[in-house]
C-alpha cells in the first residue's frame, strides 16, 4: 500500500482496539517492524512482544557457547533448557537469557550475520513458537517478525507486513548503527540484508511470506511518522471492528423461508438436549456474502453450523454423490446445496458458487473436501483459495468438535462445541496476485485456513482438555480417513 493509497484506511483514533487485541507485524530485515510495534504498543496501550529478540538471544548464546549453528537439535535442546524472558520497560522491552539482561549484547552485526541461520531449523522454530504463543494468548499484545501472522498468530486481530526497498532498508540501518556510536559500510549492511532476505524467504519452515489476510504497507518513501501513522491506521482497517450487526434474531428470521425456521428450532432444540456449546458467535450474525469454512468430522456438521448461523440463509457445497438418486437431489437443492464433484476441477459449480456469494449469500463449505479424523484438521483443499481469489468474499472460520458418533453428543466423552474464529479479510490477496501464480496464491490461502483451524482447536482444548475418548478415536479413524482421501482425490 503505497502514500497515495492511504485514504483507504480509517481514522485510527476512531475507537480503540479490543483490549485482548493481538496485532502482528511481519516484514524483512530493517524495515522498521520494532521501531513500528514499539510505538503501536504505546499509542493502543498494549504490551510490545519483540520475536527477533528472542531469535537474537538464542543466537548469541550458541555463538558464545561455539555451538554448531547448522545442528538444529542443539541449539533447539540449548533453547528448551533455557529461562527466555521478555520484561516490558518504559521504551524498550528487555531481553534476558537465564537471568542475564543480553538486551544490547544481541544487536551486534555478528548476531546479525547469523540469527536467520539459526531461525531457519524446525525444532528451534517450533519451539520459539510455543513461547511466543504463550507470551501472546492473554491478548492485548504488539508482536512483530517473520511469521506471526502466518503461524504464530493467524487469528490476529490486525495483520501488518511491513515492506520496503533494500536501499531504503540499508539507510535506516546506517542511522541505526550511527545512533548506537558504531560505524558500518553501507556496502556490508546491504550484502548482509539480501543474505538475510534469501535465508528468511527461502527456509522450508515458516518463511518470510505475505499472508494473504495482511494489510502490505511499502514504506520506502514513508518518514517514521508517516509509516506509524499508515500502521496504526492499518490497525483498524479490519471491517468486524467496525460493522455494526443486526442482533435481533428472531426479527430476522422472520423473513426466512419456513424450512429455515424450522431447521433452526429442530437444532436449537437438539442443541440445549445434548449440551451444545457456541463461542465466538455471541449471536451475532456474519458478514453477508461471506464464506463459512468449517472443518469437517461427521455428517451431523452442516445441520449443526446452519444452526447456530444466525442468517438469513445459507447456501453450500456438497459432494455430487449426494444429489442421486434424483429425489435426493431436489431435496439437497431445495436445500440451498451447489453440487459439486471433488476430483478435478468443477469449473461450473465454483461459478455458481461465486456468483451467490457476489449476490451477497453466504456459503458453507467444508475447505479439507472430506471428513477428517478427530484431532487432526487438515489438508486444506484448493478450492477454497480458488473461491477467494474468483470473490474476493470474506472467510467466517468455524470448529467444529464433538459432533462424531458411537457416543452421544456432547457427553463427558466427547464434549460438543462450535467455536467462531473472527472473520478473515483477504487484504494481501491482491498483492500476492501481482506477484506469485494463481496455484501458489491458492496454496498459501490454503495454508492460512489449515493454520486457523489448528489454533481454533488448540482454543478449544484449552477452555476444555482432550479426552481419552477424542484420543483414541481420532488415532482409529486415520487409516481409515487416509483411505478415504486417496479414493476421493488420488495420490496428490
Amino acid at each position: 500500500m503505497h502514500p497515495r493509497d492511504l485514504q483507504r484506511l480509517p481514522t485510527a483514533d476512531l475507537a480503540p482496539l479490543p483490549a485482548a487485541a493481538v496485532i502482528a507485524i511481519d516484514g524483512p530485515a530493517g524495515s522498521g517492524k520494532s521501531t513500528t510495534a514499539r510505538h503501536l504498543a504505546h499509542r493502543f496501550g498494549l504490551l510490545y512482544i519483540d520475536t527477533g529478540a528472542m531469535y537474537r538471544a538464542l543466537t548469541l548464546a550458541a555463538l558464545r557457547a561455539g555451538t554448531d549453528l547448522q545442528s538444529d537439535p542443539i541449539l533447539t535442546a540449548l533453547l528448551k533448557d533455557a529461562r527466555l524472558e521478555l520484561v516490558p520497560g518504559k521504551t524498550e522491552t528487555a531481553v534476558r537469557w537465564n537471568g542475564q539482561d543480553v538486551s544490547d549484547a544481541i544487536r551486534t552485526s555478528e548476531v546479525e550475520a547469523a540469527v536467520s541461520l539459526v531461525s531457519s531449523h524446525a525444532g528451534v522454530r517450533t519451539e520459539m513458537v510455543r513461547r511466543q504463543q504463550e507470551f501472546g494468548r492473554r491478548g492485548g499484545v504488539v508482536m512483530e517478525g517473520r511469521d506471526i501472522g502466518s503461524v504464530v498468530f493467524p487469528l490476529a486481530t490486525a495483520k501488518i507486513f511491513l515492506s520496503a526497498s533494500l536501499e531504503a532498508r540499508v539507510g535506516r540501518r546506517l542511522r541505526q548503527f550511527k545512533q548506537r556510536g558504531k560505524e558500518m559500510a553501507a556496502d556490508r549492511i546491504r550484502e548482509d540484508l539480501q543474505a538475510r532476505d534469501e535465508l528468511d524467504s527461502g527456509r522450508e519452515v515458516s518463511p518470510l511470506t505475505v499472508s494473504p489476510d495482511a494489510v502490505v504497507i511499502d514504506s520506502s518513501d514513508m518518514n517514521l511518522q508517516e509509516q506509524n501513522d499508515a500502521c496504526a491506521r492499518a490497525c483498524r482497517f479490519n471491517p468486524t471492528l467496525n460493522r455494526s450487526l443486526d442482533r435481533d434474531l428472531e426479527r430476522a428470521r422472520v423473513r426466512l423461508p419456513w424450512h429455515y425456521r424450522l431447521a433452526f428450532t429442530v437444532m436449537e432444540t437438539l442443541g440445549r438436549f445434548y449440551g451444545l456449546r457456541q463461542v465466538g458467535n455471541e449471536g451475532c450474525a456474519v458478514p453477508r456474502g461471506c464464506i463459512v469454512a468449517v472443518n469437517h468430522i461427521s455428517l451431523w456438521d452442516p445441520p449443526l453450523v446452519g444452526g447456530t448461523l444466525h442468517q438469513y440463509r445459507v447456501n453450500s457445497l456438497a459432494k455430487a454423490e449426494l444429489f442421486r438418486p434424483a429425489p435426493m437431489g431436489s431435496f439437497f437443492r431445495w436445500l440451498d446445496a451447489i453440487p459439486i464433484r471433488r476430483r478435478g476441477f468443477d469449473q461450473e459449480a465454483f461459478q455458481v458458487a461465486t456468483n451467490f456469494l457476489h449476490a451477497g449469500n453466504n456459503l458453507l463449505i467444508f475447505p479439507e473436501g472430506t471428513r477428517r479424523p478427530v484431532g487432526t484438521p487438515g489438508p486444506v483443499r484448493s478450492g477454497l483459495g480458488i473461491l477467494v481469489q474468483n470473490s474476493l468474499a470474506p472467510m467466517q472460520p468455524v470448529f467444529i468438535r464433538g459432533s462424531h458418533g458411537r457416543q452421544p453428543m456432547g457427553s463427558t466423552l466427547s464434549p460438543l462445541e462450535v467455536s467462531y474464529g473472527p472473520v478473515v479479510w483477504w487484504h494481501g490477496v491482491a498483492e500476492l496476485q501481482r506477484s506469485l501464480e494463481p496455484r501458489e496464491v491458492s496454496r498459501r490461502i490454503a495454508t492460512l485456513c489449515e493454520a486457523v483451524f489448528v489454533e481454533l482447536q488448540a482454543q478449544s482444548f484449552a477452555r476444555i482438555p482432550q479426552t481419552e475418548f477424542e484420543k483414541k478415536l481420532g488415532e482409529n479413524q486415520i487409516e481409515q480417513v487416509e483411505r478415504r482421501t486417496r479414493e476421493v482425490f488420488g495420490r496428490s
